[in-house]
């Protein structure tokens, strides 16, 4: 019930169960705006922490790790208190900051194990589901109950009153806007998800899925109003990158369509975060060609 939305059970059923080492709950919610796994961890800590005990389960020497961010102290006290007698069981606060939540980033923080884009984290001993994952399998196998719903963020500056709503999936997302009390002013932009990461909608007649983390509704489009000018080598998108890439080469490369380059250059190394967009000056969409041409790369891969 993540981003990506990566099928559970196949995270839970590495071809090698003995070698992992750490659990990891995602709590990092590291996007701005959402506040969807905040929720969850103040109102069902419970649940999360035997979601947490029914993975734990699988992996007989795993040792389980709750990672959040440590702009969300009142969480981790929470959480400490309720598993301060739970033996193997960790609550970890880090640093705040964007991409912390990413999956590469998250492990490194937490274990000091890195892993690149050809790996998995059950690679380095791991296993890593977000906060609404864990909450959907403490309901699946304890309370005997499929997904049916998931916690939805609706905020931005055109919202009249940002709120949390527990909602099912297949809810129409005007829904939801309306719930909020609709719009104090027209919105330029809307978002499914994240300012960094999610994706522009074009209609709101759209249902709620199991990875809809938040509808974001912004009184200014932030890109559309800027004019792309040419690159001035600043190289702030390379200070940036949390991968350590050069965006502003690998878009040459995507641009030229040349796939040797790219991926000579890491540009499979991305994790589409959005940062070297975000800092660019000349407001080059550096992630969009990146991300369309990693697409490609991926396409060309799969088996004819």
């Amino acid at each position: 019930m993540g981003g990506a939305g990566f099928p559970t059970h196949v995270k839970l059923s590495p071809k090698e169960p003995e070698k992992i080492e750490y659990v990891i709950v995602n709590a990092a919610e590291c996007e701005p705006y959402i506040t969807a796994d905040y929720r969850r961890m103040l109102e069902s800590p419970q649940e999360l922490i035997e979601g947490l005990k029914v993975m734990r389960k699988l992996f007989d020497k795993a040792k389980g790790i709750i990672a959040i961010e440590d702009n969300k102290m009142d969480c981790v006290k929470l959480l400490k208190e309720l598993t301060q007698n739970e033996e193997g069981i960790e609550v970890v606060a880090l640093q705040t900051k964007y991409p912390q939540g990413g999956e590469r980033q998250l492990i490194y923080a937490t274990t000091g194990r890195a892993l690149n884009s050809s790996m998995l984290p059950a690679d380095v001993g791991c296993v890593v589901n977000n906060v609404e994952t864990v909450f959907a399998i403490y309901t699946a196998v304890v309370m005997g109950r499929p997904p049916m719903e998931r916690i939805t963020t609706v905020s931005g500056d055109a919202i009249t009153s940002p709120s949390n709503f527990k909602v099912l999936f297949g809810t129409n997302q005007q829904e939801l806007i309306d719930a909020a009390g609709g719009y104090k002013e027209k919105p330029a932009k809307i978002i499914s998800g994240g300012p960094m990461m999610g994706i522009s909608m074009l209609s709101l007649d759209t249902p709620i899925t199991k990875t809809t983390s938040c509808i974001l509704c912004m009184t200014k489009d932030e890109v559309a109003q800027y004019k792309t000018t040419a690159c001035i080598h600043c190289g702030r998108c390379i200070e940036a990158c949390p991968s350590r890439l050069s965006p502003k080469m690998l878009v040459k490369f995507a641009q030229r369509i040349e796939e040797e380059s790219f991926t000579k250059y890491e540009g499979m190394e991305c994790m589409e975060c959005g940062s070297c967009s975000y800092v660019c000056p000349a407001k080059i969409s550096l992630k969009q060609s990146i991300a369309s041409m990693r697409k490609i790369v991926l396409e060309n891969r799969r088996p004819k």
